[in-house]
């Protein structure tokens, strides 16, 4: 049956094949269509066709992969509702950030805090959840977390606190501030992390053009409106913290490690919306300055151009960013990036490839729901591989161009992703 999607997959795969060598400029969402109604994934950017695809349906909701892996609902309610994102712990228990639905303003919510933690255990080793703990409540707008030693870390509302549970009862009865921003916006850009990177140091995210003020080594009282990632040591104090990359996109959301320590960073407003490019993925340079042209970049220092992305997402909304280890899905997915793309209902795989002193991408859809009111906002890799995949659900509209409604009653829920059997190692 012909859809406009498919014609646009074939008309860009017979000017692929006209143009070996060059980088053909797939919109992202023109391959998310493929994906939910066509016969292929899509198309990579090197005009060679993508794995065929396989559907798996959970009630109204169909999500579709490429050939050779499958798909399981992990958690759904009423063990969770509206889950945001993952960590797991030392124990292979599974911490997830849950919002409560709400879309009133940031100040508002913070009054009267409702977002919680939640704690998961699959007691039976079959992939499912089945047993709930309430980690830690009463929490503002929660945008990270991680595990490390012994404690949760998440950012809620401008900082990023740090959850322990001392007794052991599993719920978190000590809570410290590990960092505050100090600026609270109305979207809630102000700080998402942390993340662990290869130097053991955390590294997360500032955006929303507040101006904080902050201690840099041999800088005291430094003060900035950009976008920015920083670093901090975590076995200390929070005194002093580095800023990573400087940049002028709306919302920087999440940073991932390759192997080789290099980072790579999930981001909104890239560029000003124009050609289907707005969101997406860079290569995190230390000392780079990224994003599109802006006020709040004035007085940072740079050599030259602004940097460009190294994957162009369109208007995606782009957030949740993973390295794959290779450790179960196949030596062939090792080292490439996953991305959850909001908007378009998709998590993309994004192979990298050495370009002189960064990287170039190939490109290809992974997972695509056919639901509008699947929103994936994070996806990590579990202990055999496997990737979970959070569907935020409908409640999402706060700040959000694109989301018209908000439908705090559409839950969301957790999926799986595995290799088939005797499929690993196949690309």
């Amino acid at each position: 049956m012909w859809s406009p999607a498919r014609s646009v997959v074939r008309t860009l795969v017979r000017t692929a094949a006209r143009t070996a060598g060059r980088t053909v400029a797939v919109p992202a969402f023109v391959l998310a269509a493929a994906l939910a109604g066509g016969d292929l994934v899509g198309i990579r950017l090197d005009g060679v066709p993508a794995a065929r695809a396989a559907t798996f349906r959970f009630g109204e909701i169909g999500i579709t992969v490429p050939d050779g892996f499958t798909v399981e609902r992990a958690a759904a309610a009423p063990l969770v509702e509206r889950p945001v994102s993952l960590a797991f712990d030392d124990e292979g228990r599974l911490h997830v950030s849950e919002s409560s639905g709400s879309n009133a303003t940031l100040v508002e919510q913070a009054a009267d805090p409702r977002h919680r933690i939640l704690r998961l255990e699959d007691t039976d080793g079959d992939g499912v959840f089945d047993r709930r703990t309430v980690f830690a409540d009463g929490l503002e707008m929660l945008q990270g977390t991680l595990w490390y030693r012994g404690s949760l870390y998440v950012a809620s509302g401008p900082r990023i606190v740090r959850l322990t549970d001392t007794d052991g009862d599993g719920t978190a009865d000590d809570r410290t501030v590990w960092f505050d921003g100090k600026t609270l916006t109305g979207c809630g850009n102000d700080v998402h992390g942390p993340a662990l990177g290869r130097d053991g140091w955390f590294y997360w995210c500032k955006g929303a053009f507040a101006e904080q003020t902050h201690d840099l080594p041999g800088r005291p009282g430094w003060k900035t409106r950009a976008s920015h990632v920083f670093r901090a040591r975590p076995d200390r104090p929070v005194r002093e913290i580095e800023p990573v990359l400087t940049g002028g996109m709306d919302n920087p959301v999440d940073v991932a490690f390759a192997a080789s320590g290099e980072r790579f960073l999930a981001a909104t407003f890239l560029e000003h919306p124009a050609g289907g490019k707005r969101d997406g993925v860079i290569h995190a340079v230390y000392g780079g300055v990224y994003g599109k042209e802006h006020g709040v970049l004035d007085g940072h220092p740079r050599t030259g151009d602004l940097l460009p992305p190294l994957v162009q997402l369109g208007p995606a909304a782009a957030c949740g960013l993973h390295v794959h280890s290779g450790h179960g899905l196949g030596a062939d997915v090792a080292n490439d990036l996953f991305a959850c793309s909001f908007n378009l209902r998709a998590v993309s795989r994004h192979r990298l490839r050495a370009s002189g002193g960064s990287f170039a991408t190939v490109d290809e859809p992974f997972l695509t729901a056919d639901a509008a009111d699947f929103h994936p906002t994070d996806v990590i890799e579990d202990a055999d591989g496997s990737l979970l995949v959070v569907d935020t659900g409908g409640w999402y509209k706060l700040c959000c161009p694109t989301s018209q409604l908000e439908k705090p009653a559409v839950l969301g829920g957790i999926y799986r992703v595995r290799r088939d059997a005797g499929q690993a190692g196949q690309g």
